[in-house]
């Protein structure tokens, strides 16, 4: 009996192995096509999905959120051939979204290597890299004409931002204007870096009055 037992089990893993391999291999074969791959705020982009035969499909971008800070929900797509098409929510604010997908309500959801919406202002990807994302905040002080940088530290992200911490690092600076040297004339800004991708360099996303 006892050998038995360990037969079954023995069994069981393999099938189970088998099981897991064949999932990993039709993941690598998954296509993810955005339309366009960057927007501007308030505009969606198209999704098409290929390679995935299951029942259903669902896509989200992951950490984007609607105005009040809710997580933007799951879209079902829908079968035309052998693609799956839908249309993803317009995230509430800039930044760089991996795509994931998953195959049932229940399923646990997966991400297509380096498939990623950004959502941008016109000419952010051509702004200057920083191999760290504190030299960004530093540069724009020094885009304000003669500005000083007096003071700067990382601020955390606040509850309605769920962006990926690895693609976004957000920065409060404090600077003197020009001709305004007095430490009751400072101005603060915060300033977010973003990378496009989990190895790129860093490059100003945007500098704004409020985190």
């Amino acid at each position: 009996m006892p050998r038995f037992i360990c037969l079954a089990t023995t069994v069981v893993f393999a099938v189970a192995c088998l099981a897991s391999a064949g999932q990993a291999s039709s993941r690598s074969t998954v296509r993810v096509r955005l339309q366009p791959p960057v927007v501007t705020l308030g505009h969606e982009a198209t999704i098409a999905v290929s390679g995935i035969h299951a029942a259903s499909v669902d896509a989200r971008l992951s950490g984007a959120t609607d105005t009040a800070g809710r997580l933007l929900p799951w879209t079902p797509l829908r079968l035309a051939g052998a693609t799956w098409h839908g249309s993803l929510a317009a995230p509430s604010l800039r930044g760089v979204y991996p795509v994931e997908l998953r195959t049932a309500a229940d399923a646990s959801p997966f991400r297509p290597e380096r498939v990623f919406l950004r959502v941008f202002a016109r000419g952010t990807r051509t702004r200057r890299a920083f191999d760290s994302p504190v030299d960004v905040a530093r540069w724009w002080v020094r885009t304000v004409p003669r500005g000083t940088l007096v003071a700067l530290k990382p601020w955390p992200h606040s509850a309605f931002d769920r962006r990926d911490v690895r693609l976004h690092r957000l920065f409060v600076v404090a600077y003197s204007p020009p001709g305004h040297p007095a430490v009751d004339e400072r101005l603060g800004m915060f300033v977010t870096a973003f990378r496009d991708g989990y190895g790129g360099p860093w490059r100003l996303l945007e500098a704004t009055v409020q985190p």
